[in-house]
């Protein structure tokens, strides 16, 4: 077996010559997975009914994964999931506003 002066086997591979030195203007971005995003509350700006649910979005991680409850549309109007923003209620507060009862409201429908 042979060494170098430094008493090192020459079998050894140098790694300080395997070094890739990567572009200026390279970006490494790593994808976040988004499947397992929460539930949020959204505004249709369309007929500006509130819905709770999730809008459906591709993962840029898991691209053939759907999830079938996630909206594409408005639940009340069918506009594009596009027209929906996030609302600044939460879901109680929105369930609270459809379940009072407005004064003089008599009728037992």
């Amino acid at each position: 077996m042979e060494v170098d002066e430094n008493n090192n086997d020459e079998n050894v591979v140098n790694y300080n010559k395997l070094i890739y030195i990567l572009p200026l203007d390279y970006k490494y971005e790593v994808q976040k997975c988004i499947c397992e995003r929460p539930q949020k509350v959204f505004e249709c700006g369309n007929c500006h009914h509130y819905f709770r649910g999730r809008i459906r979005l591709q993962c840029k991680v898991h691209p053939q994964d759907v999830f079938l409850m996630d909206f594409q549309t408005c639940p009340y109007c069918f506009a594009p999931a596009g027209n929906a923003k996030e609302s600044e209620l939460t879901w109680s507060q929105i369930r609270k506003m459809e379940e009072a009862k407005l004064p003089n409201d008599s009728d037992d429908f």
